[in-house]
């Protein structure tokens, strides 16, 4: 595990997220980061644990005590953080040769999504929408809905 200490120079917002804290059982460690922000500039990673809040021990911080620890360093932020790994980029894939097809084309199509039907339901062989993009309800099989008889009144 590699421990390291940041000092992050001027007023808030120092462009990172805690999550974590002896509230939540969890250690103490950055969520997020803004791009371009001052915790991104200094080498902050996601991931990354906060072992000290200017100097002091974090680990027996509740989230809001961090929160408000932070909030109270003015213009200069010390952070002693610890990594467990190396920050890598993200893993590229490698393109496919030119002579494989494209599995996905994103083209529209004209015969899927004329008319809104549940997922996976069968077309119709009548599936041309009215006017108003709607078919109308009909009951084509009687087997479905059970008649009643007729009352005479």
């Amino acid at each position: 595990m590699d421990s390291f200490k940041v000092v992050l120079e001027g007023p808030a917002p120092w462009g990172f997220r805690l999550q974590g804290g002896k509230d939540f059982n969890v250690p103490l460690s950055i969520s997020r980061l803004t791009p371009g922000g001052k915790a991104a500039q200094a080498g902050v990673a996601v991931g990354d644990w906060v072992l000290s809040i200017d100097g002091e021990n974090a680990g027996g911080l509740t989230h809001i005590e961090a929160q408000n620890k932070i909030r109270a360093c003015g213009e200069r932020l010390s952070l002693g953080l610890s990594r467990a790994q190396p920050p890598q980029s993200k893993p590229r894939k490698a393109l496919a040769p030119a002579s494989d097809p494209p599995r996905y084309t994103f083209a529209p199509s004209t015969s899927l999504n004329k008319t809104a039907r549940p997922f996976g339901a069968p077309l119709l062989a009548d599936s041309t929408p009215q006017q108003n993009g709607c078919r109308p309800l009909t009951n084509s099989r009687s087997d479905r809905w059970p008649q009643t008889p007729a009352s005479s009144g």
